[in-house]
């Protein structure tokens, strides 16, 4: 009779014989759940391949980036002095719908943790200097292609040093716009405004999601300095007209959507380099921040064994990613994409975004990725991968969400300047906005959110209230205050997303 550890011994054999059998069979199962599912999105004409979504190269004639280049070398780097530390205000909001014309007060005065006073002959001096600067940024707006030819097959490890100076450059442009209109020179102003959303506008094709978020950012500071630009006296109908055009052509919808489709290709190429890691879960957790290793203990032999049991767990839960649980990260990362690019599209065939993110959290709600998982094995080896998929997409989703306030700030800035142009020429503002058709704008603005007209309303006084519902999806009547639980001033943290009047001096 054998003996019990032999009986043992062999029983775990088994039992451990059967899991790999399971896992390998789920890993097969898995994995070709991910090709036929790739095969479909193919053959629905889904692009999944670098070759497919890196943009071509750009004519030189037609590239501005040399110029471009020529303006970062201009500016400080970081940027010093006011640029950095006190830019002059733009479209600060003071109270609810109200904004103070930054422009017009005798003094650029910070308020952040550190106060800081700088009067506008400082501001000027600093602009003196970076006059360079603007001069080759101006030259670059001329160009119709901003293509920075990037080596996209590096994955995340791609450096993009050009984006934090892209910013920074809008932050410039907008600086001297506000000099310019302390100084009564609109005309200035108005190339200051436009050589920024030219700039923006050309660099559309670069199909990285940062680069959109960043480009988004850079439109949210002109869509400041443009109302500054609408509160002067100076402005005249054609210089408004020319920056009405710029900002109806700046495109927003369409390259998130392709920005998408390039960070689906990179998800799915970077579970692929996790895969032939020999510690994937390491590297997952470095991208995500420092984690605590090791039990923390007085380092006696008890110590040292739970140390090495987690090592061992450690390291078989790696291993069984990468044989079978990461093709399940895979496909739901798949799934994931696909829903957010079907949001975009969605979004850009309405012309509005109520209807396309509710959605989109209805699909990932069913997706089940904020869900743990179901698998009994993965949950017991305590899987450090396990969140892969439901961070990877939940942090793409957001930006649909910074998307639609970008688009909607785009489309209150063109109906504001056709209202300024209607008022310039007629002595007062349009009783509604289907008055501005089509002498001013080709149809009547419809809310980006909803989908219905921009409310709007002609006030005593001989001015005007025009707002979009705001991300609440309710229209509250034009209510300038914060939303429930926040004390921000900032217009679109508002319950309805209202174009600022100008606060009384």
């Amino acid at each position: 009779m054998k003996k019990w550890w032999v009986k043992l011994l062999l029983f775990l054999a088994a039992v451990g014989l059967i899991l790999l059998v399971l896992v390998a069979t789920s890993g097969i199962h898995s994995k070709n759940a991910v090709e036929r599912y790739r095969d479909q999105l193919r053959a629905a004409g889904e692009k999944l391949d670098f070759n497919e979504v890196i943009p071509p190269h750009t004519d030189p004639d037609k590239n501005g980036v040399a110029l471009i280049a020529q303006a970062f070398s201009s500016m400080p780097y970081p940027s010093a002095g006011i640029l950095l530390t006190n830019r002059p205000p733009t479209m600060k909001m003071v109270a609810p719908g109200k904004a103070m014309v930054g422009w017009q007060q005798p003094d650029i005065i910070s308020e952040d943790s550190q106060p800081a006073t700088n009067s506008w002959a400082d501001l000027d001096a600093e602009l003196l200097v970076e006059s360079p600067a603007l001069d080759f940024l101006q030259q670059a707006s001329e160009r119709p292609q901003l293509n920075f030819e990037l080596d996209y097959e590096q994955g995340f490890t791609l450096l993009l040093p050009h984006l934090s100076r892209m910013k920074q450059a809008s932050f410039l442009l907008s600086a001297s716009a506000m000099s310019h209109l302390r100084r009564g020179d609109s005309a200035m102003a108005a190339t200051n405004l436009q050589t920024a959303l030219l700039i923006i506008e050309n660099w559309k094709d670069e199909p990285l999601l940062i680069s959109q978020l960043v480009r988004i950012a850079m439109t949210q500071i002109i869509v400041n300095a443009q109302w500054e630009f609408l509160q002067s006296s100076n402005v005249t109908e054609p210089q408004l007209a020319l920056l009405q055009r710029d900002w109806a052509n700046l495109q927003l919808v369409q390259p998130m959507e392709k920005s998408l489709v390039m960070e689906r290709v990179w998800g799915t190429r970077t579970i692929e380099l996790l895969r032939t890691s020999n510690s994937p879960s390491s590297i997952y957790s470095g991208w995500r921040g420092p984690i605590a290793s090791g039990s923390g203990g007085s380092g006696d032999w008890l110590d040292a064994l739970k140390d090495l049991g987690e090592a061992v767990k450690h390291k078989t839960s790696d291993d069984l990613w990468r044989v079978s649980w990461s093709y399940d990260d895979e496909f739901a990362v798949l799934h994931g994409d696909q829903v957010l690019i079907e949001a975009v599209r969605q979004a850009g065939t309405n012309g509005y975004f109520k209807d396309a993110l509710a959605d989109r959290d209805r699909k990932l709600a069913a997706l089940g990725l904020n869900r743990s998982s179901t698998n009994w094995l993965r949950s017991h080896m305590n899987d450090a991968m396990t969140m892969l998929g439901n961070e990877t997409i939940q942090s793409l989703a957001h930006s649909l969400e910074r998307l639609l306030g970008c688009e909607t700030a785009r489309t209150l800035t063109v109906t504001a300047i056709a209202l300024k142009r209607y008022q310039l020429r007629h002595q007062t503002y349009p009783g509604n906005l289907n008055a501005l058709v089509p002498e001013f704008l080709p149809e009547a603005p419809r809310d980006p959110v909803d989908g219905h007209p921009l409310r709007y309303q002609l006030l005593p006084g001989g001015t005007f209230l025009l707002y979009s519902i705001g991300s609440d999806n309710i229209d509250n009547g034009g209510d300038g205050n914060a939303q429930s639980g926040s004390k921000s001033l900032g217009w679109q943290r508002a319950r309805d997303w209202v174009w600022p009047q100008p606060a009384a001096p």
